[in-house]
């Protein structure tokens, strides 16, 4: 039995090694129009917020389609083009749709036109037999991660609104790690509520 048990251990500390350390924190990729002003809001996530030219004078956005810029480090790269193809039409969606609940979305620049801007640059997908092993939560086995980097331009003057870079693991509160991309979804999903919740507040301000 103690063999067993530690045959048992050392193989969920591999797996730990190997499914646990997904994004520990943002790593930059040359994406974003200006890094210069972003600061830490915690550990695995960057951000800033124009404090004269604010997301409250836009009313109107043009929402890019999502790009892909996976980092060196990035498990994202295994992902088959169709797979890939599905995850970014998902962030998209996620997007149009928050703005759309109270905002409107169009496609050609303008006063008043602020540029939605988003890319992908790591996503792990969730491993459901391994959520299942006992003992595995703290280590953070078989949880989906995502990683963006986005930000808000004026669509006219080219001037940042509003950018951030985001890394998150699932949740083992949620089901969606029960699917293969379901965690990376539901974290795109959260991202796109949070850009709701500034929108609103800066239109209340």
């Amino acid at each position: 039995m103690k063999r067993t048990s530690l045959l048992i251990a050392l193989a969920i500390i591999v797996l730990a090694m190997q499914y646990g350390c997904g994004p520990k924190g943002p790593q930059t990729i040359g994406f974003l129009s200006n890094y210069s002003r972003l600061e830490a809001i915690s550990d695995t996530s960057l951000r800033y917020i124009n404090p004269i030219n604010t997301l409250g004078n836009y009313s109107k956005f043009i929402i890019d389609p999502v790009e892909v810029y996976f980092h060196s480090k990035a498990k994202g790269t295994d992902i088959s083009p169709k797979e890939l193809a599905e995850l970014r039409q998902h962030m998209y969606a996620a997007i149009h749709n928050v703005v759309l609940d109270r905002y409107n979305v169009v496609r050609k620049p303008g006063p008043g036109v602020a540029r939605i801007r988003i890319a992908l640059t790591d996503i792990e997908q969730s491993s459901p037999v391994l959520i299942a092993i006992p003992h595995t939560n703290l280590a953070g086995v078989g949880l989906g991660g995502a990683s963006m980097e986005g930000e808000v331009v004026d669509s006219v003057t080219g001037e940042q609104i509003a950018a951030a870079i985001h890394s998150q693991r699932g949740s083992r509160l949620s089901l969606k790690g029960l699917s293969k991309w379901g965690d990376a979804k539901a974290i795109m999903d959260g991202w796109a509520q949070s850009f709701k919740e500034r929108l609103d507040e800066a239109r209340i301000r």
